[in-house]
């Protein structure tokens, strides 16, 4: 899976989105709501000993990679059905799956088993069931105050050093150097607050196998909703999400961008969602009357409204903080039909360049591989700034990281090497008005290339025919659905290759 997913994710991470011009995430909650503290969260979670033991391994046939499940041991007892019924669908996917069941230990214990693991099974990936160690990091933040948060990365960077200078000794990190990339993924279940974790967590895994059996799919389809602040990025990141979903509706004027409307706007069936707004773990705040007054969208809506959506991006302070009790991110995926996956932030902060991540979903990744290919893609292009530490080191995978977006199929067709090859592509010779897609095929199979504009809207169908294996270029113009060549602009190939979907950008001068 590592070498496919060289081949599917190759785009180049030279350009970052200028933070020091887009507006910072804000706490806006409930008078009197704070984030919760590491040692209020000890209280009630103390360390205790270490304990691990290798339930079983459940072979793939060698397609995919070797993965982790690693499961608090007090549900194990209650969740055995349902984790060996993920274990079955992700060896028939092709994953071979290290089953383990923990209880106690510290964040460095944990991370020292997962670095053993990774050494010794080559892991890409894990998912974590129920209470397992939580590691906190402190960060002078943007108001030059001391933040403590939650902090997933230390476990996906496992040959980093993490350092403890800045109030030493009290067990938050607040330091990071030397080979800082992340060298796995991680997706945490932690229904903190939200319900009895048993019946809450085996409700989740009946909608993670629907998914998985094609019973809980939704329309392919998009929404993204960008509260005031950040309207003028509306159009740029709605893009971004069209990478996944051409079919993305993008709500960002001022005035409408309100709570009723997001309430409203949840009730039509998508795939993805992603909300941009001051938050809490409690709330989504939405400006509206000339930024004047505030209307809220309360965490536990996404419970009794229970949204026909199965993914989310929560470009939303705090919303992710799972270790503050009913946080919102939690809710999402904890309702009773539908949410699965989300991720978001655990402080001030979020994810920014979405480019990185959806690209590699639209081509096929799970949200760990694309999660994961983000940050890398952020240490490339611009590096660990201060300020990028401020944004980005909160950022949590919510579910299961092994979901993907596009689907699921235990097909062998499914995980051959298919591969677009070439950049995106720049048309400026109005000469020859033709271009050409390099598709790299390891069998006969039905491709179908279709055209859609900046905004999703279909334009026209290039090619819908089966090829043959080995490399196939395909030369065409660009027109649309009347034969009309379409002018100058930005558009999406979306290539749909077997069940797998990848797209390519045709930018026309």
């Amino acid at each position: 899976m590592k070498r496919l997913a060289i081949i599917l994710f190759v785009i180049t991470c030279l350009f970052a989105d200028n933070i020091d011009d887009i507006p910072i995430l804000r706490w806006v909650g409930p008078p009197g709501s704070r984030p919760g503290t590491m040692e209020e969260w000890l209280a009630e979670h103390p360390y205790t000993p270490f304990y691990h033991a290798l339930r079983d391994v459940h072979y793939g046939d060698g397609r995919l990679g070797n993965i982790a499940i690693l499961t608090e041991q007090d549900l194990v007892l209650h969740l055995g059905d349902e984790i060996d019924q993920l274990c079955y669908s992700l060896t028939a996917e092709g994953y071979t799956v290290f089953e383990y069941e923990l209880s106690g230990g510290t964040p460095d214990t944990l991370r020292d088993f997962l670095t053993d693991i990774y050494d010794t099974d080559d892991i890409e990936g894990a998912l974590f069931i129920g209470d397992l160690p939580i590691a906190w990091f402190e960060i002078i933040d943007f108001d030059e105050i001391y933040a403590q948060f939650p902090i997933d990365l230390f476990y996906m960077d496992l040959d980093g050093t993490w350092l403890d200078t800045m109030n030493t000794g009290n067990g938050r990190y607040d330091g990071h150097t030397g080979n800082t990339k992340p060298e796995i993924y991680v997706g945490r279940l932690l229904p903190t607050g939200i319900g009895i974790d048993t019946v809450v967590l085996r409700n989740y895994f009946t909608k993670n196998n629907g998914f998985r059996t094609g019973t809980m799919n939704l329309p392919e389809r998009a929404l993204v909703f960008v509260d005031d602040d950040w309207i003028p990025w509306a159009y740029t990141w709605a893009n971004d999400v069209a990478m996944l979903f051409p079919d993305t509706n993008n709500f960002w004027d001022a005035e409408t961008t309100r709570a009723t409307v997001y309430r409203r706007e949840l009730d039509s069936a998508r795939t993805w969602v992603s909300v941009f707004a001051h938050s809490s773990p409690n709330n989504h705040s939405f400006k509206y009357n000339n930024g004047l007054l505030w209307d809220n969208y309360w965490a536990n809506e996404y419970i009794t409204q229970n949204p026909p959506t199965n993914f989310y991006n929560f470009f939303a302070c705090s919303f992710s903080r799972y270790t503050q009790s009913g946080y919102g991110g939690g809710r999402a995926i904890f309702n009773e039909t539908h949410g699965i996956g989300s991720i978001g932030s655990t402080k001030t902060g979020s994810m920014l360049d979405f480019r990185y991540f959806y690209r590699p979903l639209g081509q096929g990744a799970n949200l760990g591989e694309a999660y994961k290919y983000w940050f890398e893609c952020i240490y490339d292009s611009v590096g660990m700034t201060l300020d990028r530490v401020r944004w980005h080191y909160g950022m949590t995978l919510l579910g299961d990281p092994f979901l993907k977006p596009t689907g699921h199929s235990t097909q062998v067709a499914e995980h051959i090497s298919t591969a677009i090859r070439g950049p995106d592509i720049v048309m400026n010779n109005p000469v020859t008005d033709r271009v050409t897609l390099t598709i790299d095929l390891g069998q006969t199979l039905h491709v179908s290339l279709t055209m859609y504009d900046c905004l999703g809207r279909y334009v026209g169908t290039i090619h819908d025919g089966i090829l043959g294996a080995g490399t196939q270029r395909l030369s065409f113009r660009p027109v649309d659905q009347y034969g009309s060549m379409v002018p100058s602009g930005v558009y999406l190939v979306r290539v749909k290759v077997g069940t797998r979907t990848l797209t390519r950008k045709l930018i026309k001068i």
